[in-house]
């Protein structure tokens, strides 16, 4: 029987990678009680986030080009052989008693190398799989299966922790794993047109990515935004965990709750995103998203102090972000040669992480040396927004969201007053495949 192709095919891979999402998701939140029961320090745990992202950094030129010579179908196993290799090395580990944390931060930079192919080769599959005006649908799925997991996963991470401990779920993510890899085995994924006719240096692949990008102002533009809002977004996420746990004394329900309420916004938003008629301007909407993002989603996060403020706050982020990262994926599918996307979305990837790190490594001795002790003592600091933020535990990390969101805000206005961002879709044309070569009619034979 002939392999399933186009969308149907797509989703079969979907549903491979929403379980795969689903067991992942339960280690993240068994790993982040497990380090901080064991270190009470945001920054042990912004570490840990801060050696995966690092490690997709350092990995992503060379990624981009693995990802354009070999078969889109190859990377994207390659990447998920890889982490089920990686997760029972951890379960190992678990079941001898012989985990320390300096084990999770090498797990992470692991880890992190396998997403740095992971995620640019199902972004440049999509464009391969896909119409073009199916890939707004596509990458709206794709953000489901970052979102919708959260809803159960916690629950289920917080059950099976206190039922069996993090053996358990960690065995389940490796079968996960297992299921991602079957879904793709089964199903066709087009060759990349054009992949056999460059022929270039491992080098200049490693730099391609970055010079395309360079050589297109609008695109390089666009690309300054969504860093900027990553790299702020990224400060403020290595503290979503520690600033509920500070001020509910380690409530893991209320954090659990606040997680799976956020994830609802999620899915909502790659629903309707799915649904939707694409926008015909479509960077206008992300700008419209990311001020939407900083202003509700951070500010209300950093000034509340209880269930309903943190959980509308990560409602309305999970909210947006579908529309930020959906509707941005579909401009830079629409404009770059699937031959090269790979090293494209490899140099994006690279971007985009960079600011992670960079966040995650201030975010945890900002708040542990400068503001949670400055927010909790007779300061100047204090005075001036603790009625804006409390002066309890937790304090700091609120004050860090409010600034967080206003700059933020900040950046979004500056993508409205910038040409070249708020007008890329008519700047740089889309990308049109070349017609398929017909073959020549054959002529009658002459007779002698």
């Amino acid at each position: 029987m002939p392999k399933p192709s186009g969308f149907g095919a797509f989703t079969i891979m979907w549903v491979g990678q929403l379980l795969s999402a689903l067991g992942t998701r339960m280690t993240n939140f068994a790993l982040s009680i497990w380090v901080w029961q064991h270190t009470g320090s945001a920054t042990a745990m912004a570490l840990m986030m801060f050696c995966g992202f690092g490690s997709t950094v350092l990995f992503s030129p060379v990624a981009g080009s693995l990802i354009d010579k070999w078969s889109r179908k190859t990377s994207i196993i390659v990447s998920e052989i890889g982490s089920i290799a990686v997760t029972f090395i951890l379960l190992a580990l678990f079941l001898t008693d012989s985990t320390q944390l300096w084990h999770l931060y090498l797990v992470n930079v692991l880890t992190g190398a396998l997403l740095a192919i992971q995620g640019p080769a199902f972004g440049a599959t999509i464009a391969l799989m896909m119409e073009k005006g199916k890939f707004l649908r596509a990458n709206a799925m794709m953000w489901s299966v970052k979102s919708f997991p959260v809803i159960f996963a916690p629950a289920f991470a917080a059950t099976l922790l206190g039922l069996t401990g993090i053996k358990l779920i960690l065995f389940i993510d490796g079968l996960t794993y297992v299921a991602a890899i079957i879904t793709v085995l089964v199903v066709t994924i087009p060759r990349v047109p054009g992949q056999d006719r460059e022929k270039t240096t491992f080098w200049q692949d490693c730099v391609f990515g970055f010079r395309y990008i360079v050589e297109r102002p609008p695109l390089l533009a666009v690309q300054i935004v969504l860093f900027s809002i990553s790299l702020l977004a990224a400060l403020a996420w290595a503290l979503i965990v520690p600033l509920v746990l500070a001020r509910t004394l380690g409530d893991e329900g209320t954090l659990g709750l606040v997680q799976s309420i956020g994830a609802v916004g999620g899915v909502l938003g790659g629903t309707l995103l799915a649904f939707m008629r694409p926008p015909r301007r479509k960077m206008l909407v992300v700008l419209g998203a990311i001020l939407v993002f900083s202003i509700v989603g951070r500010i209300l996060y950093g000034v509340g102090d209880g269930l309903i403020a943190w959980a509308a706050a990560m409602f309305f982020v999970e909210l947006t972000i579908p529309f930020i990262d959906g509707l941005a994926q579909t401009i830079w599918q629409e404009k770059v040669d699937p031959a090269v996307q790979g090293r494209v979305f490899a140099a994006r990837n690279f971007f985009e992480n960079l600011s992670v790190p960079i966040g995650f490594a201030a975010a945890g001795p900002l708040v542990d040396k400068v503001l949670e002790p400055a927010m909790r003592g007779d300061t100047a600091l204090a005075d001036t927004f603790g009625w804006l933020v409390g002066t309890g535990p937790g304090s700091g990390i609120g004050l860090l969201f409010v600034v967080v969101g206003v700059l933020g805000a900040g950046v979004g206005v500056a993508g409205f007053l910038s040409r070249n961002v708020r007008e890329v879709e008519t700047l740089v044309p889309d990308h049109e495949p070349e017609p398929e070569a017909k073959p020549l009619d054959r002529q009658p034979a002459l007779a002698d």
